[in-house]
């Protein structure tokens, strides 16, 4: 074959994503792979709204690169597997690939503005601004931090600690993990929180890569496979489930993680952050509608958060600033 391209947003953590996958796709026995990256600029790097209900179900950080795929200008794309459509569009094929990062969120506080509590909520000073660029950790502040105000905050990922250095618009911001761990960040001046993904819901496939190629393109789609971690492949997969059935990427603040049999989800509803833990039912199939029932009863099961004595103990020892 004719040396393969890949394709890649132009942020700093996209490239590092692409450049991992490249070096390991280019030790694989006959890969032909061109060292350079084709840079592509999509509607998410541009348009600056402040939130992102519905973008990540209309191709918001994908649509540019899988049109670069169709043209065959491109024959490979790397993306964070939390940024996919459910649907893949038609032509393309996509495969989640390499170990999982950590899907946990951790919260960056200014140390003027980190203050421990008794009471289970997390350790921000009243009033404090945190930055979040989802539905999702904005209906979880709500919850675990109502003494704070969610205000919304885009960009890159060190543009928004950037931000948060400064002072000027947040006191505090919600990242992922596996975000500020890939780019090696300094985050030696802020209070570090992790936020548990048990309780703290992580989006869905948060921390996972995923490769899209053209349906057809048998020995890239077979050196993808190569790359496939099949612990990472089956927790996804569920969690991609969950948001395909109810509709999670469209405009509901939802979250899954899914370590081994066992399935952590939450929702936002009228009476605020409604969440479960659930064992998984084994021998269904994707798409079945065993499964779809599955995860109807499931959601539908959540009840609402309630930071009990016992809750907010465990939940207080969770809360270790670095």
């Amino acid at each position: 074959m004719t040396q393969a391209r890949i394709g890649s947003r132009g942020s700093d953590l996209a490239l590092w994503q692409s450049r991992t996958v490249l070096a390991a796709l280019r030790v694989q026995p006959a890969a032909e792979w061109q060292s350079d990256i084709t840079v592509i600029t999509t509607r998410g790097d541009v348009d600056q709204s402040p939130y992102l209900a519905g973008s990540v179900e209309k191709g918001f950080f994908t649509k540019e690169l899988e049109i670069a795929l169709l043209e065959r200008r491109i024959d490979l794309v790397v993306h964070s597997l939390k940024d996919l459509p459910t649907a893949e569009p038609a032509g393309l094929v996509n495969r989640t690939i390499l170990p999982r990062a950590t899907p946990a969120d951790w919260l960056l506080i200014r140390r003027e503005f980190h203050e421990p509590r008794e009471d289970g909520l997390l350790p921000l000073r009243a009033g404090a601004r945190v930055g979040a660029s989802s539905l999702r950790r904005g209906a979880l502040l709500g919850r675990y931090a109502p003494h704070a105000q969610s205000v919304p905050l885009r960009g890159n990922v060190p543009t928004r600690v950037r931000k948060l250095s400064e002072g000027q618009t947040v006191d505090a911001i919600v990242l992922a993990a596996a975000g500020l761990t890939r780019l090696q960040l300094d985050l030696t001046p802020f209070a570090v929180i992790e936020l548990s993904p048990e309780w703290w819901v992580p989006a869905p496939g948060q921390g996972a890569l995923a490769a899209q190629c053209r349906i057809g393109d048998r020995e890239i789609e077979g050196q993808v496979a190569r790359l496939a971690d099949p612990a990472c492949v089956d927790a996804t997969l569920w969690e991609r489930e969950f948001l395909r059935v109810i509709e999670g990427g469209c405009s509901t603040p939802f979250g899954c993680h899914v370590i081994g049999n066992r399935a952590h989800i939450g929702i936002a509803t009228q009476q605020g952050w409604a969440a479960s833990s659930i064992e998984l039912p084994s021998g269904t199939s994707t798409g079945d509608s065993q499964r779809d029932s599955f995860i109807r009863a499931a959601v539908a099961g959540c009840k609402p958060v309630e930071l009990t004595e016992t809750a907010a103990r465990a939940l207080s020892r969770t809360l270790l600033a670095r």
